[in-house]
């Protein structure tokens, strides 16, 4: 078993193949930037052609850059230039693991966008999985005129109510515990309870020993502060309404979904404004599947509708 910084060379070994380890250590370029006046580690993707599509790409509440590999590296492989940032809080940054508030990891992907932009010179598209697509589309709405497209594994409005009533832990009593969360913040705001608390992580994947090994990493999002989570609830409404987004969108659901069930990414998909969208659903997989052909399958859709911009 892997362990501290190689941890995530256990997913690799155990479920998306051993190759991938290789051949990240023979692409990846590691980078930062500075972010909300911290430093963010950043993991890029650099194909020959600068002027091909670079792919800014965020991670949810439960990863990192590194575990998204099985996402990362069939595109790459398509030929894109790919900067994944570890949002602050997470991964390979320093500081204390959970410690961040929702608007602080959409400032990390628009910082990370002006990275790309100064580093490749062709479109860029932002996207992200699990949490990282309502954080990706935060992102897109604060710099629409320099995204041409947005992508996502699971895209859902993170301020809808509904979603926080009835599948967070809280449930029922998110709202009415909100002056507490409110108080609690202020009193501990650096105080850290375990993520899965507050949203379970028992229907990340169809694994349990993948969920069990994942709330063993050292790098994953295992804490939350009370900050952070007071954030998921003050801070996630985005700027730009659905209705009113024009930026062309491709959202891949996992069908099986219970973590981010589809009712809530077909419920927001239907609501875009954009006159260019496309919903894939991938029969069977889950939030997190652990079987590579589903990767494939999001590889080819991904490049066909980068294609068609």
């Amino acid at each position: 078993m892997f362990i501290g910084n190689e941890f995530w060379k256990n997913y690799m070994v155990q479920w998306f193949g051993e190759e991938l380890i290789f051949k990240w250590d023979k692409v990846v370029q590691l980078d930062s930037i500075k972010s909300n006046n911290k430093n963010i580690h950043l993991e890029v993707y650099s194909n020959s052609d600068k002027n091909s599509p670079t792919i800014v790409f965020s991670h949810g509440i439960a990863g990192y850059a590194r575990v998204l590999l099985p996402l990362i590296m069939p595109l790459f492989e398509k030929g894109y230039n790919i900067v994944v940032p570890d949002l602050e809080g997470y991964g390979y940054n320093e500081g204390l693991k959970g410690d961040f508030e929702w608007n602080s990891h959409v400032q990390n992907l628009v910082d990370t966008v002006e990275y790309a932009k100064k580093k490749f010179n062709g479109k860029i598209i932002i996207g992200g999985a699990s949490m990282g697509g309502p954080l990706a589309y935060a992102a897109s709405c604060i710099i629409p005129e320099k995204i041409d497209a947005l992508i996502c594994w699971c895209l859902w409005d993170f301020s809808d109510r509904e979603f926080m009533l009835k599948e967070t832990n809280t449930g029922r009593f998110t709202y009415m515990l909100l002056p507490l969360f409110k108080l609690l913040s202020k009193l501990m705001g650096n105080v850290r309870i375990k993520t899965y608390s507050l949203i379970s992580y028992d229907t990340l994947s169809d694994s349990k020993e993948f969920i069990d090994l994942l709330k063993q990493d050292p790098q994953a999002g295992t804490h939350i502060t009370l900050r952070g989570a007071l954030s998921l609830l003050l801070q996630s409404k985005p700027r730009i309404a659905h209705e009113e987004y024009t930026i062309p969108t491709l959202v891949v659901q996992p069908g099986k979904d219970r973590m981010t069930p589809k009712y809530y990414i077909q419920k927001t998909f239907d609501k875009l404004g954009s006159n260019k969208k496309k919903y894939i659903e991938l029969e069977g997989a889950a939030h997190f599947p652990i079987e590579n052909d589903y990767y494939k399958t999001w590889s080819k859709e991904v490049g066909q509708f980068i294609k068609e911009l």
